[in-house]
């Protein structure tokens, strides 16, 4: 079992002894809404899971050590950050995909840079804070945090040596 299985297992199992400590229907109640949940989300998972998969197997290795890989220095890190940037897909499908490019050869630095301009940069985001904020604000911030997404690749790759 892995260390967030565990941690997360034992939130669950402290949340359930509050819950019972409240009644059994509390208790039902919590895992009866978790169930809902995983029944509303499971498409999406297993798509997401399956999409990684393709993208492990289909990706050739040799491609991806070259260009993503740790020795791909620099150039790996602003792949990274512009693949991440463009995905407007949410952490269910990013994160499965991160890891079967990962699996595939890519380096530690390319992928910080790759979640950093997801996180920071998102496409899938930009419609909504222009209408909120305006385009003056997004552009400012996507002006600071881009070079940002490419800094924390760059850091991850001097403190990887």
């Amino acid at each position: 079992m892995s260390q967030a299985v565990s941690a997360l297992a034992a939130v669950t199992a402290v949340l359930t002894a509050l819950a019972l400590r409240r009644s059994r229907q509390t208790a039902a109640q919590g895992y009866l809404g978790g169930a809902r949940a995983l029944r509303a989300q499971l498409p999406l998972l297993l798509a997401a899971f399956i999409l990684a998969g393709y993208v492990e197997v289909l990706l050739p290795a040799d491609l991806v050590q070259a260009w993503l890989g740790a020795g791909a220095g620099l150039r790996g890190i602003v792949i990274g950050g512009l693949a991440g940037a463009i995905l407007p897909f949410g952490p269910y499908i990013v994160f499965p995909m991160a890891a079967a490019v990962r699996a595939t050869g890519a380096g530690d630095a390319t992928l910080v840079a790759f979640v950093a301009g997801w996180m920071l940069l998102s496409t899938g985001r930009i419609a909504y804070e222009m209408a909120a904020f305006g385009p003056g604000f997004t552009w400012r911030r996507l002006a600071l945090f881009g070079p940002a997404a490419l800094a924390a690749g760059g850091l991850a790759l001097l403190l990887g040596r």
